[in-house]
Order: C-alpha cells, then structure tokens, then sequence
C-alpha cells in the first residue's frame, strides 16, 4: 500500500466524521456546564473547602454556563485578586495603625506638656516594677502601643510613684511577718485581743 493510498484511506467521508465526532466530543468536554466544579486544585496546604460557600459558588458558574476549565480560569483570577485585596487592606491598616500610636504620642506630650519627661521616666519604674509580676508587659506595650496612650503613662507614673514612696516596710522582717507587725505596732498589747 502507497502513502496515496493510506491518505486516501484516511481521508474518507466516514473518517472525517468520525474525527469531527471526537473534536466535538473533546470540545463538548471542556465547554460543556459540569453538574458539579471540581475545587480540589485551589486547595492548598490543607485548606479545607467551605462546601455551603463552593455549592453558592458553583450555582452561579452553573448559570453564568461555564465550563470546568472557565470556572477554574476565573477562580484562579478572583483568589489571586482577593490576596491582592486583602494584601493591601492589611497594608492600609498597618499603616493606620502606626499613624494612630504616633498621634497617641503626640497627645500626650500635648497633655502632659513640661512635665512629659518626668511622668515619662516616673512611668518607666513604674512599668519595671509592674515587670516583676507580668514579665512580658513592656513587650505588650510595646506591641499594641498603649505604652504610648497619655492613660497609661499616667497609670505606670503613678505605680512609679508609690513604689518610690514605699519604704520598704512590707518586705522587712520575717518570713511570717510576724516581726512586720510587732515591730510596727511595738506599744501594743496584742493578748488584749
């Protein structure tokens, strides 16, 4: 048999239906609606899928007439889009943030005026003695910037304030504080009580 002959073979009415079938077989398959969307491929690093949010979803592919292959070419644009979104709103808010710290800072040196670096260092032993018993506070403040809130820097100055005035009387003595009170009251007779 000659090439001629087996393009002739191929080349029949019967065969060129039969491959028109297949490309209308094959185009069928990747334009037809699908009774369901497969999502699986946008599930990463073992993210489950929202199933109420996936059936809403896929109703509106379902109406809009999409394919499996045009509902994964949007889906793929709307996630890389919602990053970028959310991206940039927690860029914004970042943002806004560190401009709201910075005018807390602002207004209490408005506030406390002259007397801002006082209250500030009066606010710093405060907070160092506070660190005694919450270890990880500077760190907080630090963090959320309430440190910078006129509140709180009042609030340590006055800590600050009492542990500066504290003479020590309630750490001296012993153990049981038994001498705290006997030395602290030394002309009272306690069996009278």
């Amino acid at each position: 048999m000659t090439d001629e002959m087996a393009n002739d073979y191929t080349s029949t009415p019967a065969a060129e239906e039969a491959a028109a079938g297949q490309e209308t077989e094959q185009e069928t398959a990747t334009t037809a609606v699908p009774e369901s969307y497969d999502f699986a491929e946008f599930c990463v690093d073992g993210v489950e899928l929202d199933t109420e949010r996936a059936e809403a979803y896929s109703e509106v592919l379902k109406n809009a007439g999409m394919s499996q292959a045009q509902a994964a070419a949007v889906t793929k644009y709307g996630l890389a889009y919602a990053q970028e979104v959310a991206q940039e709103a927690a860029t914004q808010y970042e943002e806004a943030q560190a401009q709201e710290i910075a005018g807390w800072a602002d207004e209490a040196r408005a506030e406390l005026g002259g007397q801002f670096e006082q209250t500030v260092a009066q606010a710093a032993i405060g907070v160092t003695y506070m660190e005694k018993s919450v270890p990880e506070l500077r760190q907080m403040l630090d963090a959320t910037g309430f440190g910078n809130r006129v509140e709180a820097i009042r609030l340590f100055a006055q800590i600050g304030q009492m542990v500066a005035e504290d003479d020590g009387r309630a750490s001296r003595g012993s153990a049981t504080g038994a001498g705290d009170v006997a030395g602290f009251y030394n002309n009272t007779d306690f069996s009278v009580y």
